[in-house]
């Protein structure tokens, strides 16, 4: 079994737990999958640690300090994220983590190895990871840093992705890719056809990292401009893939538009409140009429993109409570 294959089987041990009636059960089954996340990332904030436990803020503050004041984890500032902070181990922690995860997870307690002009990317893959562990829709993941351990030049191996979820249901490999700027959509397609040359060589290899891969982003228009890159490189008449190549990455890249509100409320969002008694973002009534206006011109357009916003905003809506 190679690193990858482990960082799997392990990756759910204590991460998704249910909710005994005994509190001290309960606070010790948290503690544990607190630890068992940031073992698995390297790093977490309170506010996907918030989301994934779905508890109070209070409530998190409190376990983080407990977990704390057991020498377990610390606590940094930061002005890369929204939570303007983030966790990670301590020595002892690593220690607690590799015994849950059952697996040398190869972390140092110095934090100068978090790069944090990456982080809020790295936070966006995890929000997306650990939701489809919560809503049971994977069996097991694989972070990016457990992929790069086991790839021969590590960080810089062309073949390196964000993630890589088993599908729960089929079994499937997937891979996470997360696009948190639109960078690579500008230029010539140069990049956007090397991207895809990549993904290419995995899925038509039979020992292929992965059998589809699955974009994400905090703005649908990324998604969107991705879409249109991939379209216009198989239109051009020096497309250098084949149209069995081009029907392949068709086929396997798939778009996940409803999950752009979600990361960015949770992720980008620097007026989103940090506090239990103002968790929305804009009033309930507000809200609804924002809605009533976007579905209204969802029915009379019929344009996909506004279907997309739409359903998107709904989502939001569910996140922040103001609708069921």
């Amino acid at each position: 079994m190679n690193y990858i294959e482990r960082a799997i089987d392990t990756s759910m041990n204590h991460i998704c737990i249910t909710n005994p009636n005994d509190p001290g059960t309960l606070g010790l089954l948290r503690e544990n999958a607190v630890i068992a996340i940031i073992g698995g990332f390297g790093v977490s904030t309170k506010t996907i640690l918030q989301r994934h436990l779905s508890t109070s803020r209070e409530s998190v503050n409190k376990l983080v300090n407990r977990l704390k004041k057991k020498g377990l984890v610390s606590v940094h500032h930061t002005f890369s994220n929204t939570d303007r902070g983030f966790i990670v181990l301590t020595a002892h922690g690593i220690r607690e983590a590799e015994f849950l995860l059952n697996r040398e997870l190869y972390l140092r307690s110095d934090i100068s190895r978090v790069n944090e002009r990456n982080l809020i990317h790295d936070l966006s893959v995890q929000l997306v990871v650990l939701e489809l562990a919560k809503t049971q829709k994977i069996s097991g993941f694989a972070t990016e840093r457990d992929i790069s351990i086991q790839l021969e030049q590590r960080g810089n191996d062309p073949r390196l992705i964000d993630a890589i979820v088993i599908d729960a249901v089929s079994n499937q490999s997937i891979a996470v890719e997360m696009e948190a700027s639109n960078s690579k959509n500008k230029g010539n397609g140069d990049i956007r056809r090397k991207i895809l040359s990549k993904y290419l060589q995995e899925l038509e290899s039979n020992n292929g990292l992965y059998d589809f891969v699955y974009m994400y982003s905090h703005r649908q228009r990324f998604l969107t401009q991705i879409e249109k890159a991939h379209t216009k490189l198989f239109a051009s008449q020096r497309s250098s893939f084949t149209p069995e190549q081009q029907e392949l990455l068709t086929n396997r890249i798939k778009f996940k538009h409803n999950f752009c509100n979600t990361i960015y409320e949770l992720m980008f969002n620097s007026k989103r409140q940090l506090n239990d008694n103002k968790l929305e973002l804009a009033r309930k009534d507000m809200y609804l009429l924002q809605l009533k206006e976007i579905e209204k011109l969802a029915q009379t357009s019929g344009d996909r993109v506004v279907e997309i916003r739409r359903d998107g905003f709904v989502e939001a809506g569910k996140i922040m409570g103001l609708i069921e």
